[in-house]
């Protein structure tokens, strides 16, 4: 994903392991070489920092521990450190309460129900990368990705368009930056504010076939939702919609900016897209792992966890296990069976997947059409600071 300018040694490495920190400016420019590592020396470790955590490395054990809603929590966060200002539903809730809100939720994100938003994404996507082009020069994630994402989802969810920068930058801050907390949080508040209003509004004057109208509407178990539920429903539909699908983007774009030839092969084997959109997803997954809590005293891979302690599952890791695929770091569009953690696992799987599948191949459709030839300008190509919680880029300056 990353291109390191330098090689760690062994004996960094054996420490970087030891003290495991994925919010760390190493982590950030050597992510894949520590946890490959990790991976080789000590598969499950445990880390001092944040508090004190274990590690799972292979495949193996993340699924083992994400398929185990009973010895292992979602509540408080599934994230090392905690950045949710507050609860967010159903992501920090367990089973058998998470069953509930699943069925009511499940259905709203449904392939049948994406595929209606298709014609939108794509004309918002040929509007914003036909100004780019026309302009000769732009910033493939402030200009095309990340505000494509954020309108579709604002759409989805019923709420304005037009306000992704009221959403965008505050929950943007809150995962890339290293700001102070109290920094992130501010704006963070606000935000919630502003959207709790809106979905009042809502109530009375809804948009018709989108989320919240539904959530206005609809019983779970016999009830109505209350109005914190909706809020907090939305509020992490916000958080994974405006910010994971636009870094994956960015990492693609890099990626095929930096290999031309693969770009090539893609833009003349179309039918390859939908594949090669799986082997992106499986190297370059946006979000690196979730943590959980351990409900009681438990094994895992021979390691003896404490009632109370975190296990973060490092998906990044999990993706590239050797006893799970053939050449793991190898990007084939060709691959058969792809597997990937990238969408979480177990009762946590992602409930926006196939509009985040949607979203990131229409765009690649349409950077292809308009811009085959797009070039990076490496001066402008920035990671963002912190990528241990959503990995991407800060910038990806191109020009035509």
């Amino acid at each position: 994903m990353f291109t390191p300018t330098d090689k760690l040694s062994t004996n960094k490495l054996d420490a970087l392991v030891e003290n495991f920190d994925h919010h760390s400016f190493d982590y950030r420019s050597h992510s894949i070489d520590i946890l490959m590592h990790m991976q080789r020396t000590k598969p499950f470790a445990h880390t001092p920092n944040w508090g004190g955590f274990w590690v799972a490395t292979t495949a193996e054990d993340c699924l083992e521990i994400a398929k185990n809603a009973e010895g292992f929590s979602n509540w408080p966060a599934e994230v090392i450190p905690a950045l949710e200002p507050t609860l967010m539903i159903p992501i920090n809730v367990d089973p058998p309460e998470l069953y509930d809100y699943r069925a009511i939720l499940g259905p709203l994100f449904a392939p049948n129900k994406v595929k209606a938003h298709a014609a939108y994404v794509r004309e918002l996507a040929e509007e914003m990368l036909g100004k780019i082009v026309e302009r000769g020069e732009g910033d493939l994630k402030w200009e095309f990705a990340l505000p494509l994402t954020g309108m579709v989802t604002l759409k989805v969810a019923g709420l304005k368009p037009e306000d992704w920068n009221v959403f965008g930058p505050p929950l943007h801050d809150l995962v890339y930056s290293r700001k102070p907390m109290d920094e992130r949080l501010k704006p963070m508040a606000v935000m919630i504010e502003y959207m709790r209003s809106e979905i009042r509004r809502l109530k009375d004057d809804p948009v018709p076939g989108s989320v919240i109208e539904y959530l206005h509407n609809c019983e779970m178990a016999g009830r109505k939702l209350r109005l914190d539920e909706i809020n907090s429903i939305i509020l992490i539909m916000l958080g994974g919609g405006l910010d994971t699908t636009q870094a994956l983007f960015s990492m693609i774009s890099v990626y095929l900016g930096r290999n031309p030839d693969r770009r090539r092969e893609l833009i003349e084997n179309p039918e390859l897209l939908d594949n090669a959109l799986e082997e992106f997803l499986r190297v370059f997954p946006p979000t690196q792992g979730n943590s959980r809590r351990a409900t009681k005293d438990i094994t895992v891979a021979g390691h003896q966890i404490k009632a109370e302690e975190h296990v973060f599952m490092s998906y990044a890791a999990a993706n590239r296990d050797p006893d799970e695929y053939d050449n793991p770091h190898e990007i084939d569009f060709r691959r058969d069976n792809i597997r990937h953690l990238s969408f979480g696992v177990g009762p946590h799987r992602c409930l926006g997947s196939h509009l985040a599948r949607l979203e990131a191949k229409t765009m690649l459709e349409v950077l292809f059409e308009k811009a085959p030839d797009y070039h990076l300008v490496e001066s402008g190509v920035e990671l963002a600071d912190d990528i241990g919680t959503i990995a991407g880029f800060g910038r990806v300056q191109v020009k035509f």
